[in-house]
């Protein structure tokens, strides 16, 4: 092992990995976000804390759909 041991760029990393998610089809995006997705969701599932994390999740809805009420009322016809 080489010391001092350098870690990869953090932008240069997102940048090649946005670049090799450009290239999937649009089949293969949606089948990579959807596992990002579950894994996300078994996390929450198995922490022991998934109450917080799940009541923490049902207070933002309740404010994006006050939001979006309150952006209709005001824009919308």
């Amino acid at each position: 092992m080489n010391l001092p041991y350098r870690f990869p760029d953090p932008r240069e990393e997102s940048y090649r990995r946005a670049q090799e998610f450009r290239q999937l089809s649009p089949t293969e995006r949606w089948t990579e976000l959807a596992a990002l997705m579950a894994f996300g969701w078994k996390m929450v599932t198995s922490s022991p804390t998934h109450h917080l994390i799940e009541q923490r999740m049902e207070e933002q809805e309740v404010e994006a759909q006050r939001i979006q009420a309150e952006l209709f009322r005001r824009h919308g016809r």
